[in-house]
């Protein structure tokens, strides 16, 4: 049925009421209208007669109509208001069908269909509709009537009342906008609004529609619980939290709060912030619980990346402050971290009265595993070392590895007995026996010993003089020592022979000798090698082991390794210009191979003296090769590319480089002196010296023996097909100047060479 709005304003609804009947004879209609002429005028219980059952509602009648099926509808009675509002009177309706000129329009149809089947005895009649005064203002009614009978078991008549109900539906329609306004404020809440009651399963008495996105399940399901309790899809590691958590909040008559998770129908769970409060009754009661669930997940999945970010970024602070005061091979205390310590445990030291010792620690013959083993080996050994050491050590001692084979201890408390106990433990046990490669190599520490606060009372200056003692100890081959200021002269020599040598490299006190290198199939010169020697002013001619180590430590080895090149070709040039085209051979450092800008450094020297690139042949270790293969591969390699020829020098004492031959641009290897010297008496290295020599012959490289000094090791060397020899049986190494007057005494190259047929001992 179509229902108008209810106009407001217009004076209906007063509580009067129209009354309706279709009496079954018109002794029954008068009874009827009588009765509500009375009920309306005296609000008193009409007489006795058959309208005396009315109720007080119909009473209060606004009119009283009367239909049957042979006498169309008909107002009997109009209430005075009635007749007021819709400017009719009661005689004007009571003409037949009169009545339907009050009843609105659009409800004639539904009104006239449900009196029909009223009067056919099958229900009472009971419905609502609208009535239009004159003036167009519309009132709600209520139709209330009852059959009478009429004789025909098929037809009744009608009486009844209308009630007035205008104000009662502007209050429904005020209930209906203001639920209407409480869906929409609830619909456009970012998160689910619920009502539940206080029983012990939180009956759900209203739940807003936005649990369906959150949950999954819609809000039908949970509303008197009728599906499911909402407490069901609460995660079940949650569950408790969540229950004693709203209890403890209602006993202490506070609001609640808490974050848990649910179980989402797909599966999944989402976390879940919600907040409530109980309300409260007249006397306090409490009456149901009113809340707001939030979906957070998004909130703490965002929370947790960032947690895991910030545990990520301690994490990796920790790996980075860990990495950077710790030895990355050793996992040891680096150099920053031991000063640290050592800093401290002076100042608790000064503070306390008490002393401690600091111990300095380096490796006799290291260098020969590296060499021999490689750097890996060499690297295992330095482990084992820091393990070893540690098992020795007491608790609150520690120990650093400083760089290389260098080691520092620091030993709160030390008296000078535990000091030297302990530097007896320490050398027991890193000279015990240690496997590398299916090979037991056995190797001594060396340790010096510095005492706080006899010996300095800072931490350089107790380093210092620890470094000092363990340099004593070196020199005199005692394995330890403790510091004596008698050996502190050692420190400051060193320190002045750096300047000293800075100076001689400066000012051109280095001077090379030559020894001349000479094919064995002929005998002829070939070239000669190039050997470094200073001219100390004051200490006379220093050899290179006493200064070369020196410059590679102190940075000086760079200018060194120039200045001799620089040299080397100047006196190739002069050479030349005398006839003697003698190719000049340069032993050059490690550094070298690193140094990406050293080709062009010598290639600069090249132009300089105006020397062709093949005149100069470089000589390298393999240990050099070994160091950095991938920065030495390309320093070699613009090397060769301009035509400078390159020799492996001291082959056989390490093994790592073999594999390097086939992929380096080598041209030549130099057997080892060590090899070449014993090789008549000692088998193995008669076989090393054999196998190298055949080597070089498959790979296509010349090969030179060093440290042949006598003519049964020329002529050996002659058979096995050796092609280059060096030594004091042909030539110590020479000044230039001797060897130019050396080269002057040589027999014609038509003549047979003297080498194959002089006494042992050969000229020198």
């Amino acid at each position: 049925m179509s229902r108008a709005p209810a106009s407001r304003g217009n004076g209906w609804g007063n509580g009067a009421l129209a009354a309706l009947c279709r009496p079954s004879s018109p002794t029954s209609a008068s009874f009827a209208v009588d009765a509500a002429r009375g009920s309306a005028k005296t609000s008193r219980p009409a007489p006795a007669n058959p309208a005396s059952s009315w109720t007080f509602g119909e009473r209060q009648a606004l009119l009283a109509y009367v239909e049957s099926p042979t006498h169309p509808i008909a107002v009997t009675y109009m209430s005075a208001c009635m007749e007021a509002k819709t400017g009719r009177r009661t005689s004007e309706l009571a003409e037949p069908d009169r009545y339907w000129d009050l009843v609105h329009p659009q409800d004639v149809a539904m009104v006239r269909a449900e009196h029909d089947e009223a009067a056919t005895g099958r229900r009472l009649l009971s419905l609502e509709y609208r009535l239009l005064a004159q003036d167009g203002t519309v009132a709600y009614v209520r139709d209330e009537a009852r059959s009478v009978p009429t004789g025909d078991p098929e037809r009744f008549a009608l009486e009844g009342y209308c009630l007035d109900i205008t104000a009662h539906r502007r209050i429904e329609e005020d209930l209906r906008a203001g639920e209407e306004r409480f869906r929409t404020l609830v619909a456009n809440i970012p998160g689910v609004v619920y009502r539940c009651g206080c029983d012990w399963l939180w009956t759900m008495q209203f739940m807003s529609d936005s649990i369906q996105e959150l949950s999954g399940y819609p809000a039908t399901d949970f509303l008197a619980n009728r599906v499911r309790t909402y407490g069901s899809i609460i995660h079940p590691e949650d569950r408790s939290y969540v229950f004693e958590a709203i209890d403890e909040a209602l006993a202490e008559g506070s609001a609640y709060e808490m974050h848990y998770r649910i179980l989402h129908a797909d599966g999944g769970a989402r976390w879940i912030a919600e907040q409530g409060t109980a309300v409260l009754g007249p006397d306090g009661e409490r009456l149901w619980l009113d809340g707001v669930i939030f979906d957070i997940t998004e909130r703490r999945l965002a929370e947790g990346a960032r947690d895991r970010a910030e545990k990520e970024l301690k994490r990796q602070a920790q790996v980075n402050r860990h990495q950077a005061l710790h030895d990355s091979l050793t996992g040891l205390p680096n150099r920053t971290l031991f000063h640290d310590r050592l800093r401290l445990a002076l100042a608790e030291a000064a503070h306390t009265g008490g002393q401690l010792a600091v111990l300095m620690m380096d490796l006799d013959r290291f260098k020969e595993i590296n060499d021999t083993l490689g750097h890996a080996s060499g690297d295992c050994f330095l482990q084992e070392v820091g393990r070893r050491v540690l098992a020795v050590l007491r608790p609150g001692d520690s120990i650093a590895r400083l760089g290389g084979d260098e080691f520092g201890l620091l030993v709160p408390g030390a008296s000078v007995a535990s000091a030297v106990a302990l530097v007896g433990r320490i050398r027991d046990a890193v000279g015990r026996p240690c496997a590398l490669d299916d090979l037991t190599v056995s190797v001594d520490a060396s340790l010096g010993v510095a005492f706080f606060p006899d010996h300095g009372t800072d931490a350089d200056q107790l380093l210092r003089r620890a470094d000092v003692a363990l340099y004593a100890a070196k020199e005199a081959d005692s394995g330890s020592s403790i510091y004596r200021v008698d050996d502190d002269r050692h420190e400051p020599m060193r320190l002045s022979l750096v300047s000293e040598l800075r100076r001689a490299i400066d000012e051109g006190e280095l001077e090379l000798h030559y020894q001349p290198k000479v094919e064995l199939r002929n005998g002829q010169v070939v070239g000669v090698e190039a050997l470094v020697r200073w001219r100390h002013p004051e200490r006379g001619l220093v050899l290179p082991d006493d200064f070369i180590p020196l410059a590679q430590s102190s940075g000086l080895i760079k200018p060194l390794t120039l200045s001799v090149i620089d040299e080397a070709l100047r006196q190739c040039q002069a050479w030349c210009a005398e006839g003697h085209a003698l190719p000049i051979a340069v032993n050059v450092s490690p550094r070298s191979l690193i140094d990406l800008d050293f080709p062009d450094d010598v290639i600069g020297l090249l132009a300089k003296w105006d020397v062709a690139p093949f005149m100069l042949e470089l000589e390298l270790t393999e240990s050099a090769m070994v160091a950095d293969p991938i920065g030495a591969a390309a320093v070699l390699q613009r090397l060769s590319d301009i035509g400078m020829r390159l020799a492996v020098d001291d082959f056989g004492t390490g093994y790592s480089s073999l594999a390097y031959l086939t992929r380096l641009p080598i041209d030549e290897i130099k057997i080892d002196r060590s090899f070449v010297k014993s090789m008549s008496h000692s088998p193995n290295d008669a076989v090393i010296v054999r196998s190298t020599i055949d080597l070089g012959r498959n790979l296509g490289l010349e090969v030179v023996a060093e440290g042949v000094e006598d003519l049964e090791t020329w002529m050996a060397l002659a058979e096995l097909g050796c092609d280059v020899a060096q030594g004091y049986y042909m030539s110590r190494p020479m000044p230039a100047v001797e060897l130019t007057g050396w080269l002057g005494e040589l027999p014609a190259p038509s003549q047979p060479p003297r080498w194959g047929s002089q006494p042992a001992g050969g000229p020198r």
